[in-house]
């Protein structure tokens, strides 16, 4: 009988110690000693660096321009300023320009958009050239930040601007505020009216892509257009005027027109009707 309990003593003090042990021995490992096992890796391929200065008009794909074209993308830059430089094949400088981002503040990205007009830059317009948009340096006036496009200037063509709302450049959403885009017509002296057709176009697939849009309602013709003086009257279909509603669309469909006639010199004002009416046409 003595041999029988001193058995069990003995195996219930070697179960205590083994429980004793190994829970010391985990808790031990647990804070001090343990190694996580590693696992397999999951994470994906890093994210290329967003450019300090994006260029997105005229596109890396583009050959030519006409003697109009909207320089237009995304960068930051200190004090928010951006330049361009115009240079003819040799690397000669012609015109070196600056334009603001729309950021918020500064060390922050925003987006810009500057027209080009080589007409009125240039005293000759050579065959090629070469467009840099970069930053200056604030350190030592160095280029940095560079994004430069060698291209053909057609001028056997029209180049004309048409108007659209971007929500990148307006992020507000003014209402009133509308931006350029570049189309390259066939020669004409009808130059508003060249412009007033692909403004009613809309904004081709890419440049939707780029954020132009356009609240004028498909189907819109042209009746006529008039030029007296300043005055320009450009009277179109009554498709204008279909669904229409809200002050907000009404100013920019107007903008777009106005924007679209005015950026010819000689135009200062911008009648706009529909069938001859003018009255009661684009009511919000």
């Amino acid at each position: 009988m003595r041999n029988f309990i001193l058995m069990v003593i003995l195996i219930i003090v070697a179960s205590l110690a083994i429980f004793v042990f190994g829970w010391g021995r985990d808790i031990f490992f647990a804070g001090k000693m343990a190694t996580p096992t590693p696992t397999p890796s999951t994470t994906a391929s890093p994210t290329p660096a967003q450019k300090e200065i994006e260029l997105y008009l005229p596109a890396a794909t583009d050959e030519r321009v006409g003697t109009k074209f909207v320089v237009y993308g995304k960068g930051r830059a200190f004090e928010n300023t951006i330049n361009y430089r115009i240079s003819d094949d040799n690397g000669e400088q012609l015109y070196l320009g600056s334009f603001m981002t729309n950021a918020l503040d500064a060390g922050i990205f925003g987006y810009f958009d500057q027209e080009v007009d080589l007409t009125k830059l240039l005293k000759t317009i050579p065959l090629v050239i070469r467009l840099d948009v970069l930053e200056l340096s604030a350190k030592d006036g160095s280029d940095i930040h560079k994004t430069s496009l060698r291209l053909n200037v057609d001028q056997s063509l029209t180049a004309v601007f048409a108007y659209f709302s971007n929500d990148n450049l307006d992020p507000e959403i003014s209402c009133n505020k509308t931006f350029a885009v570049t189309r390259l017509v066939p020669k004409t002296q009808s130059v508003l009216k060249a412009a007033m057709e692909e403004l009613l176009k809309g904004p081709t697939p890419s440049e939707k892509e780029l954020g132009f849009g356009t609240l004028i309602n498909p189907g819109v013709t042209i009746n006529s257009i008039k030029i007296s003086g300043n005055t320009a009257t450009i009277d179109l279909s009554p498709k204008l005027d279909e669904n229409m509603g809200g002050s907000c669309r009404v100013s920019a469909i107007r903008s777009q027109i106005t924007n679209t006639a005015k950026q010819f010199a000689n135009i200062k004002k911008v009648i706009i009707s529909i069938n001859g009416e003018t009255e009661l046409i684009l009511q919000p």
